[in-house]
């Protein structure tokens, strides 16, 4: 993961010097104007891409980086209260802790796994 954001950082540092120097050329003249605004805007919409990709990935790695604590005793006492409270049923926000519980297990076992090289789950 880690390489990924230092890959995509190096990208937008590339971008952005080459939408710096683009704009120095257009003081310069040394270019046609329109064909140097195109390009500004192309490279400029390129940078946003990147930047909205690179806002992702620091999104998921905001959630894969919580220190993983055991929390089957907890969903236990849940669940258990909730069937008293109406059986047969639990409430869709212990379902939805539970779900996000289960990804934040499976990102790391397929980090440990791509750690010891081998295959993630399927």
């Amino acid at each position: 993961m880690l390489e990924m954001i230092e890959d995509i950082d190096a990208k937008m540092i590339s971008l952005q010097s080459q939408i710096r120097n683009r704009k120095s050329c257009e003081r310069n003249n040394f270019s046609y104007e329109s064909d140097n605004q195109y390009k500004i805007l192309v490279l400029t919409l390129e940078l946003e891409k990147w930047e909205a990709l690179m806002a992702l990935i620091a999104q998921y790695q905001k959630k894969r980086g919580t220190p993983i604590i055991r929390k089957s005793k907890d969903f236990e006492r849940t669940i258990q209260l909730q069937m008293k409270d109406v059986p047969g049923s639990i409430r869709r926000e212990t379902c939805l802790a539970m779900i996000d519980y289960m990804k934040q297990l499976e990102w790391e076992i397929e980090n440990k796994d791509e750690a010891n090289g081998l295959s993630s789950l399927g």
